[in-house]
């Protein structure tokens, strides 16, 4: 049986510059029916505190957009701060701003949203910060609960939940909490992907390049990602639901070779 029935590949917004418009309309361009919206502050599309003020407003807004572009809302990838973060002012911030993002995801008929957890300041030990994560995720996991959505934790290279080691003690403290797997991460660290394939146990969502020691991103099918292995750790588990290309842009702003570079890998893992 063909394995790309079970599986959507999707595209990342955080490809493009500009707009969230302008990002779904160069997604739709690319041949894809479904994208992952990012609502991380730095890019500008979709904003978690803009949500928080009025999120039928906002869920409109987006609505519109991908109408108008002809794409489906797929999966959130988002940032509320650093998890970390454990003072009462960032505490408030991250749950109205976790309950926005729910009713825009409601209003759009999104199940799950992806959360970048937060570098790692230099000089804090990490046991200690994971502490702090695991009880920041505890409260997302409670709004997730109560608005019928799930929320996810990406495993993310230069935070506290980088390296294998770390995010099994997370596991360990939070035995309910699923990820987001991204290779590229694990890649980057030159480490191995049996090193890492146990996450995949508790992965809900996928986002995909490809990348090589000490670079997060290079061009599709040059580094060290093995896109087969992936795909099919991924079919033994029977994972059903995204894969999300995630190619971050080059300094030209122009990702779309990328993009059809690692679609082409996914897509002949998949068969």
């Amino acid at each position: 049986m063909c394995y790309r029935r079970a599986v959507t590949l999707c595209c990342s917004t955080v490809s493009f510059r500009g707009s969230l418009a302008q990002a779904v309309g160069r997604v739709a361009g690319l041949g894809f029916t479904h994208a992952d919206l990012v609502a991380i502050p730095y890019y500008r599309q979709a904003l978690p505190e803009e949500m928080v003020q009025d999120p039928a407003r906002q869920a409109a807004a987006i609505s519109a957009a991908l109408a108008e572009a002809g794409i489906k809302p797929a999966t959130f990838n988002a940032a509320v701060g650093d998890l970390d973060d454990r003072s009462p002012a960032a505490m408030e911030r991250r749950a109205r701003e976790w309950n926005g993002l729910a009713a825009v995801m409601e209003a759009l008929h999104v199940r799950i949203a992806s959360f970048y957890p937060g570098y790692l300041k230099q000089g804090d030990p990490w046991h200690e910060a994971l502490d702090r994560i695991a009880a920041s995720a505890a409260e997302m996991l409670a709004v997730a609960r109560s608005r019928g959505v799930e929320f996810l934790l990406e495993a993310h290279y230069d935070t506290p939940v980088a390296t294998p080691d770390q995010l099994r003690a997370l596991i360990a403290a939070m035995p309910a909490l699923r990820f987001v797997y991204d290779p590229s991460h694990f890649a980057m660290q030159g480490l191995d992907p049996a090193e890492t394939e146990f996450l995949l146990d508790r992965t809900a969502h996928v986002h995909v390049r490809d990348a090589a020691p000490g670079k997060m991103s290079v061009m599709g099918g040059t580094g060290t990602v093995d896109f087969g292995r992936l795909l099919t750790a991924l079919r033994e588990r029977r994972y059903r639901g995204y894969v999300a290309l995630e190619c971050l842009p080059p300094d030209t702003g122009e990702p779309d070779h990328d993009i059809l570079a690692v679609k082409r890998l996914v897509e002949a893992a998949l068969q």
